[in-house]
């Protein structure tokens, strides 16, 4: 189903569908569970992110201590699968970065990480087995409290006030991050950017030519961003193993490379960066009121 609103759709209308369509994508994934967890957790966090950023568009009706409440409570739901979900991801991140250094290599390269981290993905997979039990009941009980938010006066401007702060997080953590480039930054950034490109796939079908343009750049911008933090997160899990010998070649190795696909990846980060916040907030938010004055 697609992840936006409907023009003729009632705006209040629209946002509660919203939630609705991402939490109940979400209560089928737990309850009809892939075969590898691993899957079923990312699909379930991917919606989970989606009610957040959507709630985020509604906090001048419904009020800050309101969607944070609610917020919370989703990032919870979300954390009871925090570990296989960083497990997976670790070994998916060492897999990518093993088969690309292998290209020219004809021996098996890192055979001890492999299986430390294959070994460690299998016992969070083990142990989390029963985490749908636990998330059913809250996402229902999130989706019905949703459903119960006074939404009718919601306006289009505050939709605008709403996605312009987001943007001008995102420039502020930008601005953070070129100067200070250490790795906690540019993965808060990358948080600013998915809120933005959450929003405007939402909003895509006011302007969708130049809308879905910025939601690809946002997209790009988020992937580069993400990957970065993929192997940084695969590196600090790796390090902690610095005192074994067993690993200590492999550890010297894995750090390098690590060291050169990440300066790629924040360069390129960068630079599409700066072209995607360069517009003033005020600007931004102004051209979001133009495409919703020009569908009326």
């Amino acid at each position: 189903m697609a992840f936006r609103l409907k023009l003729r759709e009632p705006l209040p209308d629209g946002l509660k569908r919203v939630f609705s369509e991402q939490i109940d994508s979400a209560l089928h994934l737990c309850q009809h569970p892939a075969r590898e967890r691993g899957v079923t957790v990312h699909e379930v966090r991917k919606h989970l992110k989606k009610v957040r950023g959507a709630m985020r568009l509604v906090v001048g009706q419904a009020g800050k201590n309101c969607c944070a409440r609610e917020d919370r409570c989703v990032r919870e739901i979300g954390r009871l699968m925090s570990d296989l979900r960083d497990a997976q991801v670790r070994l998916q991140t060492f897999i990518e970065l093993r088969d690309q250094a292998a290209k020219h290599k004809k021996h098996q390269l890192f055979s001890c990480t492999e299986e430390l981290l294959l070994l460690e993905r299998e016992s969070f997979s083990a142990a989390f087995a029963g985490w749908q039990k636990q998330a059913i009941p809250q996402l229902e009980r999130v989706k019905a409290r949703l459903m119960k938010w006074q939404l009718e006066g919601l306006t289009w401007k505050q939709i605008c006030s709403a996605v312009g702060k987001i943007y001008k997080r995102g420039q502020r953590a930008l601005a953070k991050t070129i100067e200070d480039p250490e790795p906690e930054n540019f993965h808060a950034w990358r948080k600013r950017v998915k809120d933005v490109w959450y929003q405007l796939r939402i909003l895509k079908p006011l302007n969708r030519v130049v809308l879905t343009e910025m939601a690809y750049d946002a997209d790009v911008l988020s992937e580069l961003l993400g990957r970065e933090h993929d192997l940084n997160f695969l590196l600090a899990r790796l390090e902690k193993e610095s005192g074994d010998e067993m690993f200590s070649d492999e550890l010297a190795e894995l750090q390098r490379l690590i060291g050169k696909r990440c300066g790629r990846l924040r360069r390129a980060a960068l630079e599409l960066g700066r072209r995607f916040y360069a517009e003033p907030a005020k600007d931004f938010a102004k051209r979001i009121s133009n495409f919703i004055r020009k569908r009326r």
